[in-house]
């Protein structure tokens, strides 16, 4: 009993005390909320001002896309403007064949122009002088000239287009003429067209289509053609420069072939108008009235 006792009394003895305890202990932590607030607050913002945020991601992502862009119109740009050029010059004749299998034969002093890298696309060529097309089936396929286009699907024709002159001869299947004043017609084989300078358009049925393609096989033939023009198909087929010294107007029918030398051409053509000519140097004739 006096064991129990003491027990007891020591238990009651150490509970009763509890109040004076806490009293006595001196606790670390004494900050209200606020301040508990505050202080994270603080740490915080050491934390963020001493490793600030990079925002260059998106700036990088912006010139990447840029540069992306500019790429790909370079390479647009080529697809679209790289260009091949043929020049044919004066004295000589020149096949070529285009990307499709397309087949141009060019006159003396002609010049063709296209977009090899853009053909699949968009078949179409600039072209001045004359020529010879045989133009294989598929999409649509332009000749642009300064007075007018020829265009077509899968056929042959002729273009004469000098000195404001614009001529289409078809010999095989259809071809669509268009002048620069939007009118148009279409020609089916033995028809030809011409366009005048104010757009309009004659055309001719059961025209000779030999005639209009026989320089290919080096014969030249005109039809009341002014004598000025046959003068410069000479120059064009021989290279060679001509002088004109005559204020009368001529107009020659005939022909001659370009396996003839020069001065016998001349001497047929003056022979015809009472004409004669001279020889100036190896590559200049002078042609003066009697």
């Amino acid at each position: 009993m006096n064991d129990q006792n003491k027990n007891t009394g020591q238990n009651t003895d150490f509970t009763a005390g509890d109040d004076n305890f806490f009293d006595k202990v001196e606790t670390p932590f004494v900050k209200t909320k606020d301040e508990v607030w505050e202080s994270l607050a603080a740490q915080l913002n050491e934390k963020t001002e001493s490793h600030p945020v990079r925002r260059l991601f998106p700036v990088q992502l912006r010139l990447g896309l840029a540069a992306a862009v500019l790429l790909l119109a370079g390479i647009f740009s080529i697809l679209r403007f790289y260009t091949t050029t043929l020049r044919n010059p004066s004295g000589k004749h020149f096949t070529a064949s285009l990307p499709d299998g397309s087949v141009v034969e060019l006159n003396a002093l002609s010049t063709l122009s296209y977009h090899p890298l853009w053909w699949w696309y968009s078949r179409e060529v600039d072209f001045e002088g004359e020529a010879f097309f045989e133009v294989q089936k598929g999409s649509a396929f332009k000749v642009n000239s300064a007075m007018g286009k020829t265009i077509v699907l899968g056929t042959s024709f002729n273009v004469f287009t000098r000195d404001a002159q614009y001529k289409v001869t078809c010999i095989t299947g259809k071809v669509k003429v268009v002048s620069v004043t939007k009118q148009e017609v279409v020609l089916s084989p033995g028809y030809h067209a011409e366009v005048e300078q104010g757009g309009s358009i004659r055309v001719f049925k059961n025209y000779p289509a030999k005639q209009a393609i026989s320089w290919r096989d080096g014969m030249f033939t005109f039809t009341s053609t002014p004598l000025a023009g046959v003068v410069r198909e000479i120059e064009r087929q021989y290279a060679v420069s001509i002088t004109l010294n005559t204020q009368t107007t001529f107009y020659y029918t005939g022909f001659f072939s370009r396996e003839m030398p020069v001065e016998e051409v001349l001497g047929l053509l003056c022979k015809t108008f009472n004409l004669t000519f001279d020889k100036v140097t190896d590559k200049h004739y002078r042609i003066s009235e009697n």
